[in-house]
């Protein structure tokens, strides 16, 4: 490798795709670890909240609510014959509490307690508690505490904020997390059992769930899986890395060898004449594009050593230009499917293109393959120059943007890694205009990115054609380390998509005039029911009419695709 072509050397495919996989695998452990913090607390509170109602109101099943009324009344009574109850129970806590003695040392209170609280044992909650709420005093006040530790005693005073307080009087209390010193965190809800506006009397059945353990016990369980998920996508990542390494990567470094190889041979090639076998079985593996491939440059090294041959064969700079651009004709028409049957079988597609070239031979070309079972990749390009280096750029880029496209990613990502493999050895400034999208077979869906191409026509929701403008961005090899934008649109089922290269709008008639993109909106609206087939027909018979035989100095590619829309179920 020359000097030159070091000095643009970049990062590998096989070190970028290390990069991104481990990148992939701590992005996504650090993801799972983020969103898991972020969501657990407020769904484990809604859990709870379901969790302490459905408590409150099975307890009651087994209470005489008569019975438990009237304590309440009994409790409400008191409070309200106490001036001050906050001040009372600071100043003479022992005078206070004897007010609501006679209640608490009541039977029905002991049987009403007994039972509330050997429900309570059945279930994880700490305590029941039955309270009567003073928002407007700002605290509750206690007329029952059914639990084991830290009971509280009748007519204990509460106080709380509740300036968050969402219920209102006689609804059901929608519940806050405390800190207990012995549990914790601490959930409470409860239900609305006895409600008296006239008396100003509003009672609640609460219970008490400790979350703190739970909480802690979840975000380690998170976490383990976090760490687990970030384990086996690092060594699954690995995996692919080694596998691609090893199946795509050094075959691909083999035949980019080869291929350079093969380039700097063009003058010893040119001065002796000889031929070369330099792509004879450089891959024997089983990937079908890089057999494709290998069959491409051997067909490639097959007709430039023909070329050789005929230059030996012609005499004259005449002959030998003429058999140089008969040779690149021929290998761009190689390049460029035509299998369009091929992917007419998929019930949602129909597709027709062609390339005319003009006296000079060109770079223009399409492309389509699948990628998957529901994602078409359409190219449209257009390289800068003509002959024999326009081919062989032509040839280059097309491979390159094949092979990155089947490893996945979106436009704007392969038309990146495009540019900057275009861009590092670029010793002869040349460059290709793209527009790439793919295309979602189920949904019409399209994600394109524009290389400085001409704008596509897609049809609108009336099946008329229009532009569809988006903003471009800078040729493929232009200057490494672009980025490109994808932009997004759909097609209608039934709709058409009309890809061309600036052939088709910068033809010409005899007095120097333009055919012009409005021309060919025009026309296309003049055939819009017409089949892809029929489509790239009728514009070619336009563009013949409007030169009316002025000579054409560029080619003209044009691709036409029907989408039919989703399969039915």
């Amino acid at each position: 490798m020359s000097k030159e072509r070091k000095k643009y050397k970049r990062i590998s495919m096989a070190r970028l795709a290390m990069y991104i996989s481990v990148t992939s695998s701590v992005l996504l452990g650090l993801i799972i670890i983020l969103v898991s913090a972020m969501f657990f607390r407020k769904e484990s509170i809604k859990i709870y909240e379901g969790m302490e109602t459905s408590l409150t109101r099975s307890a009651l099943v087994n209470v005489d609510r008569n019975a438990l009324q009237d304590l309440i009344i009994q409790t409400a009574q008191v409070v309200e014959t106490i001036e001050d109850p906050v001040s009372m129970r600071n100043n003479n806590e022992a005078e206070y509490f004897a007010k609501f003695a006679d209640i608490e040392n009541s039977e029905s209170y002991k049987a009403i307690w007994d039972k509330l609280n050997n429900t309570r044992r059945a279930t994880i909650s700490t305590a029941y508690c039955i309270s009567l709420i003073y928002p407007e005093r700002g605290y509750w006040v206690y007329v029952m505490d059914a639990s084991d530790s830290t009971v509280q005693r009748c007519g204990e005073l509460l106080f709380a904020d509740f300036s968050d307080y969402k219920g209102n009087p006689g609804m059901d209390y929608l519940g806050n997390v405390t800190m207990s010193p012995t549990y914790g965190g601490v959930r409470t809800d409860g239900v609305a059992i006895y409600t008296d506006e006239s008396r100003g009397i509003y009672s609640y059945l609460t219970a008490d769930i400790p979350i703190s353990t739970t909480q802690r016990n979840v975000r380690l369980f998170l976490l383990q899986s976090a760490i687990a998920a970030f384990m086996l996508s690092l060594l699954f990542s690995i995996g692919i890395f080694v596998c691609v390494n090893s199946v795509v990567v050094k075959p691909l470094n083999n035949m980019a060898g080869k291929a350079e190889d093969f380039v700097d041979m063009y003058e010893e090639r040119f001065d002796t004449h000889q031929g070369t076998d330099i792509f004879k079985n450089i891959y024997h593996g089983d990937v079908k594009e890089l057999n494709k491939l290998t069959d491409s440059l051997q067909s490639m090294e097959f007709e430039m050593n023909s070329y050789i041959e005929d230059i030996n064969r012609l005499a004259g700079e005449k002959a030998r230009i003429s058999t140089e651009l008969d040779i690149a004709t021929k290998i761009q028409e190689a390049t460029i499917p035509r299998n369009f049957a091929d992917y007419n079988k998929y019930q949602q597609l129909e597709i027709y293109g062609d390339c005319k070239p003009a006296k000079e031979v060109g770079g223009d070309f399409y492309d389509f393959f699948m990628l998957d079972e529901d994602h078409l990749c359409i190219v449209m390009a257009d390289v800068s120059g003509k002959g024999i280096p326009a081919a062989l750029y032509m040839m280059v880029s097309k491979i390159a943007i094949q092979t990155r496209a089947e490893q996945g990613g979106t436009p704007s990502e392969i038309l990146y890694y495009v540019n900057n493999r275009l861009s590092a050895n670029n010793s002869v400034d040349m460059f290709v205009t793209v527009w790439l999208g793919i295309l979602t077979l189920s949904t019409g869906h399209v994600i394109a990115a524009n290389a400085g191409h001409e704008y596509p026509a897609v049809t609108d929701e009336n099946g008329n054609y229009v532009l569809q403008k988006e903003k471009h961005s800078f040729v493929c090899g232009g200057m490494e380390g672009l980025r490109y934008k994808d932009n997004e649109f759909d097609i209608p089922a039934g709709g058409k998509i009309f890809l061309y290269t600036d052939g088709v709008a910068e033809s010409t008639n005899k007095a120097q005039e333009f055919y012009g993109t409005r021309r060919m909106i025009d026309a296309l609206n003049c055939c819009k029911d017409a089949s892809p087939k029929d489509t790239v027909e009728y514009i070619q018979k336009s563009l013949a009419e409007f030169s009316n035989g002025a000579d054409q100095f560029d080619d003209t590619t044009m691709l036409s695709i029907l989408y039919k829309g989703k399969l039915p179920e």
